[in-house]
C-alpha cells in the first residue's frame, strides 16, 4: 500500500474509532444511525470500522443521533481531513 494511501486509512481508522466510542456510550445501534443519518448500514459499518472516511454531513448528523456535540465531532473531522490532504514526511 503506497504510503498516501495508508496515511488516508489512518485517518479513515481514528475517525472511525471516535464515532464508534461516541455511538456506543449513546446506545445507539448501528441500524439507528442508519435510519437517524440517512445513510445506509453498510455505508455506516464501513464509517464506523475505518473503512471509509465520512463526510462533514455524515458527522454532523451521527453527532446529533448520538446525543453529542456536533461541533466536538467536527473538530476531530477536519483535524483528520487535512491530515488526509497533507502528505506525510
Amino acid at each position: 500500500m503506497p504510503a498516501e494511501s495508508s496515511h488516508a486509512a489512518n485517518s479513515a481508522a481514528h475517525i472511525g474509532h471516535v464515532i464508534e466510542r461516541v455511538r456506543r456510550q449513546a446506545r445507539v445501534s448501528p441500524e439507528a444511525l442508519a435510519r437517524q443519518t440517512g445513510a445506509g448500514l453498510d455505508h455506516v459499518a464501513d464509517v464506523l470500522a475505518g473503512q471509509r472516511f465520512p463526510s462533514r454531513r455524515f458527522i454532523i448528523t451521527c453527532a446529533r443521533a448520538c446525543g453529542a456535540d456536533p461541533q466536538v465531532l467536527l473538530m476531530v473531522w477536519e483535524d483528520e481531513h487535512d491530515r488526509r490532504r497533507t502528505p506525510p514526511r
